[in-house]
């Protein structure tokens, strides 16, 4: 008996997905476990996989159709079965694709033609072409009694524009087109001194070595995925009902730049080339995660009526991508060394950019790490990814003075910025982790092993 295939819920927080791609096609035989599509959700580009055998009898929704979870998208069943009613049902319930988003024109109205505004000189031009239109104005010259400026109309192919006689003139003398000034007069004409404030303009221009251009680029509408809503969401929500307060910590960086030197110079002499090169942020979510196992209350949820703290330690990284960003987790991370840490956290920083992160690999962290040291930030404060209590944005390493032994020396500074829900971790416990956080940076040989 045929069947419809609805959009299925691939990830916990998944309300809805786009058809990135059919990997079968309509006639093909299908078993169950086989792949049937490639979907988009709100973090990643996933498999969708068929749940009954027989054969795709019909594709409801097309590459590009954004569907709401439990929408119908293809039926299946055996060959030759009538689909008739299953297909009235499905195409009755399925959502528009990205591609049908014109309204319908209602019976006996007036067609409108919407045009996309260019420019704030072209909205002007055009909103006087349409009084013009509807007034049937004439063009006026000057008041020869009381020698006032009165309006006049300049054509160019379709478009007019008010102006003064006056105005006019000085814009022909001086070379100026009049549809490139902004009117300031009565109804948008333009008057002299707006073809003045105009030639100054240009003129500046030129005396500054810069080309004058007095269009204003279009606004571009850029439309919102799956992803950039759900990261939009969960911000506003973090933000808003998490009472965030804030730690500052400065690390002294110079035993850790070195550290990180003899673990990559081990890697050379000892390890496989295929052996991935150790990153400072590798370092630092091996010393985050251990700072985690020995303090317990900043490895928390807040849980309305209780506190969950963690057994396990899963710190997810924030990893930066078009339309977003997206947390991959290593599981387990206090029990890694910093080589697997490093080996693991580039290859989910991979998927996480090619979209193929399975919801495994990117949900259920105990605690994240934002690093943007290397776009030169030297620090930042971030919003927790909920449900977690607590979050690290680490900045750059960066050259400053520092005192060693009573001298002040030239140094190497990193700066951690801890976001905490207060209701979770409190300002000492907040504090005694960036201590500890602190000491392994510091110290990093306590780190044991690669």
């Amino acid at each position: 008996m045929a069947k419809l295939i609805e959009m299925t819920q691939l990830s916990p927080t998944m309300t809805e997905g786009t058809i990135v791609k059919w990997i079968k096609k309509e006639g093909e035989a299908v078993q169950a476990g086989d792949v049937l599509a490639e979907v988009e959700t709100d973090k990643a580009v996933m498999e969708m996989e068929a749940y009954d055998s027989g054969v795709l009898l019909k594709i409801v929704e097309g590459e590009g159709a954004k569907l709401k979870v439990g929408m119908a998208l293809a039926i299946i069943g055996k060959p030759g079965e009538d689909i008739t009613e299953l297909l009235k049902n499905a195409m009755s319930n399925a959502p528009k694709s990205m591609t049908e988003t014109s309204a319908p024109i209602a019976p006996n109205s007036e067609k409108v033609e919407i045009v996309p505004i260019e420019s704030k000189t072209q909205a002007v031009v055009e909103t006087q072409t349409i009084r013009e239109t509807k007034s049937n104005s004439l063009p006026r010259s000057v008041d020869s009694e009381n020698k006032r400026e009165t309006p006049s109309l300049e054509s160019k192919g379709n478009l007019r524009v008010l102006a003064s006689p006056l105005a006019k003139s000085i814009a022909i003398e001086q070379g100026l087109d009049l549809h490139l000034i902004i009117g300031t007069g009565p109804e948008g004409r333009i008057t002299k001194k707006d073809v003045l404030d105009s030639l100054g303009s240009k003129q500046a221009g030129k005396t500054n070595g810069s080309s004058f251009n007095s269009e204003v680029p279009n606004d571009e509408k850029i439309s919102l995925g799956g992803m950039r809503k759900t990261i939009a969401k969960r911000l506003k929500d973090s933000k808003l009902n998490l009472p965030h307060f804030y730690l500052n910590a400065d690390i002294n960086a110079k035993n850790l730049e070195n550290f990180r030197k003899e673990l990559n110079d081990f890697r050379e002499k000892n390890l496989p080339e295929t052996a991935p090169k150790i990153s400072i942020n590798d370092i630092i979510v091996k010393a985050v995660a251990s700072s985690l196992r020995l303090h317990p209350k900043v490895n928390a949820s807040w849980a309305e009526d209780s506190i969950i703290q963690y057994g396990r330690v899963d710190v997810g990284i924030a990893v930066s991508l078009d339309g977003g960003l997206l947390t991959p987790v290593i599981r387990n991370t206090d029990k890694k060394s910093i080589l697997q840490i490093s080996a693991e956290v580039k290859d989910l920083a991979k998927k996480a950019r090619d979209r193929k992160l399975k919801p495994e690999e990117f949900t259920n962290g105990t605690f994240t790490i934002s690093n943007l040291g290397m776009y030169g930030i030297s620090r930042f404060t971030a919003i927790i990814n909920e449900p977690e209590s607590a979050i690290l944005a680490v900045g750059a390493i960066e050259e400053k003075p520092v005192v060693e032994n009573g001298q002040v020396v030239a140094g190497k500074m990193l700066s951690l910025m801890l976001s905490c829900d207060h209701r979770v971790v409190d300002g000492a416990i907040g504090a005694e982790f960036l201590r500890t956080l602190r000491a392994f940076l510091e110290n990093p040989a306590l780190l044991s092993g690669i």
